[in-house]
């Protein structure tokens, strides 16, 4: 029975489910290339859960999202990658890539982007 119960332990231990970041807290600040004002209302968007807009300071904020994965030993946290567009009607779209190879792995995780510039169309 002791063996039973040890095994089933072991086996529990071996694979089980974890958090995992799919998109970390991002944040930043978004501004105008000639005036280097800040731009209020332009469009962030990841996808359709991760989206925000900018407020009068030019900031916006993206929630972290996460989900559960079922991992064994030695099993490699997974990577963060996503494609974030920031677009407003009259400026010109400024698509920012990121790519964190074993970032998701990490429930902390948080991207901040200083300076974001928009150039008019």
């Amino acid at each position: 029975m002791s063996k039973t119960i040890f095994f089933s332990a072991v086996i529990l231990m071996a694979t089980s489910c974890t958090g995992r970041i799919k998109i970390p807290d991002i944040s930043g600040t978004v501004y105008e290339a000639k005036t280097l004002k800040p731009i209020e209302n332009a469009d962030i968007y990841i996808d359709e859960d991760s989206k925000a807009k900018t407020d009068a300071q030019g900031r916006f904020l993206i929630k972290k999202k996460m989900y559960s994965e079922k991992i064994s030993v030695g099993g490699e946290a997974p990577p963060v990658i996503y494609k974030m567009t920031i677009s407003k009607k009259e400026y010109k779209d400024t698509i920012i890539h990121y790519k964190n190879l074993f970032g998701g792995g990490n429930k902390n995780l948080t991207v901040k982007y200083d300076t974001i510039i928009l150039k008019k169309k």
